[in-house]
């Protein structure tokens, strides 16, 4: 399983050459109930796996060994059944992997590298969350009349692993182990944690090869996903005509000639309303050059809609709601999956940007109107 898992990883990457001096690290310990003799340190090229040294173990399953590498990097330490755990080596470290060959991957410690031991508990986690899944989907198969009841029953396991995971990420936000979250995002509906993990990575580990790749294709998913949103720079955007609080229909049309934010928020999302403040600063200072915001609240309770307008101090008028939460009509037509989310649209109504929040949305205002 940690074989699948491994590769699972590095076939999200596509290949890009990298070179650095060479250096040494030792790596020892023990692996016993093992028919190997020999355990193979194995680096990933991204359409291609390279063994890289061969260690050999005494009749105890003892070893020891210097072993020079090209690059620091994620590399899988493998027994000749394929069994293997990921090692990151980082320096001329000394690293010890003691193990039971008949489960390599729940049965093994590593000392001398926290960071292979962040990512070996999150990839145990992860082989049973994954086990847990597929037979999940297996029954399913069997027994689509109860699609709702499996559904439902899995959803507990769901969201224990979710947690999980965002624990993992929150404790390893610095350490080059926060790759073993890269294979469990959804990029399609999880783009700016993707995003968020493939910067860090490039800030804490840019030395690696893998690392380079993955940013090189976080590079290309960003492309592809750009050209193919409904908000590509250029491009004209829906009309939206929703009621304000009074209950007139405001369209969005109306705005026309002025530099409009269309900000997708609710009172109930927490990152919108830290987002806030920084809206409020930017409208303060460029309302008179002719930006506007028009906010859009996939609220359902008015209420708690209108409150967190006036505690938030959102002082523009153009606040529309049809108080249909997800189901909003221009939610919909947007193709909204997450919030906060954003458009900046020009005074002819084309994409300026989409997503533009803090420091991002600040400097494009800036280059439009200083």
């Amino acid at each position: 399983m940690i074989r699948t898992f491994t590769l699972l990883i590095f076939t999200l990457v596509t290949t890009i050459g990298f070179s650095q001096e060479k250096f040494s690290f030792v790596l020892k310990g023990q692996i016993f109930s093992t028919e190997s003799d020999t355990l193979r340190l194995i680096q990933n090229f991204g359409d291609e796996n390279v063994e890289v040294a061969k260690i050999n173990m005494d009749d105890e399953g003892f070893f020891e060994e210097t072993v020079t590498l090209q690059d620091k990097d994620y590399y899988i330490l493998s027994l000749e059944n394929n069994q293997g755990v990921n090692l990151i080596i980082q320096g001329s470290d000394t690293i010890k992997v003691y193990g039971d060959g008949s489960n390599f991957l729940y049965h093994t410690n590593i000392v001398g590298s926290p960071s292979s031991t962040a990512l070996l508990d999150f990839s145990r986690i992860n082989t049973q969350f994954k086990s847990e899944l597929d037979s999940a989907n297996a029954y399913l198969q069997d027994n689509q009349d109860k699609k709702a009841e499996i559904q439902k029953g899995f959803q507990d396991t769901y969201k224990a692993f979710m947690g999980q995971r965002e624990r993992f990420i929150k404790q390893n936000f610095n350490s080059p182990a926060l790759i073993g979250a890269v294979p469990t995002i959804n990029i399609q509906k999880e783009f700016e944690l993707y995003e968020k993990i493939v910067n860090q990575l490039n800030s804490s580990f840019k030395e690696s090869p893998t690392v380079k790749r993955i940013v090189s294709e976080f590079e290309e998913n960003k492309q592809n996903r750009i050209d193919n949103m409904p908000f590509a720079p250029g491009s004209e955007v829906k009309e939206i005509a929703l009621p304000n609080p009074k209950g007139d229909t405001l369209r969005l049309t109306d705005y026309k000639g002025k530099v409009v934010l269309i900000d997708f928020w609710a009172a109930w999302c927490g990152p919108c309303r830290r987002e806030n403040p920084n809206v409020v600063s930017l409208y303060n200072k460029y309302n008179k050059d002719g930006f506007e915001v028009f906010s859009v609240s996939l609220d359902k309770d008015k209420a708690k809609w209108m409150a967190a307008i006036e505690q938030d101090g959102l002082v523009w008028n153009s606040h529309v709601s049809d108080l249909k939460g997800w189901q909003s009509e221009a939610s919909r037509a947007y193709n909204v999956s997450s919030i906060p989310f954003t458009v900046l649209i020009d005074r002819e109504g084309k994409v300026i940007g989409t997503n533009l929040r803090g420091e991002g949305l600040a400097n494009t205002l800036q280059s439009i109107f200083e």
